[in-house]
């Protein structure tokens, strides 16, 4: 059976992981951070200092 969860709390994330590590029935494959509100300029440079919207991208995308 696989699970994935969701922890709010990294502190107490943590501390989950490490138990159910000590378990011996448990497998950890792996863990993940994820980033909430990424905003679209923040991820590409070239967007710097631009009013670009998704809509704005999409309306040129698909321009004939």
């Amino acid at each position: 059976m696989k699970i994935v969860m969701e922890v709010e709390d990294t502190n107490r994330g943590k501390v989950l992981l490490e138990f159910l590590k000590q378990l011996p029935f448990v497998k950890i494959k792996g863990t993940r951070k994820t980033r909430k509100g990424i905003q679209l300029n923040e991820v590409f440079g070239i967007w710097k200092n631009r009013e670009i919207t998704k809509g704005k991208l999409r309306k040129k995308a698909w321009r004939f």
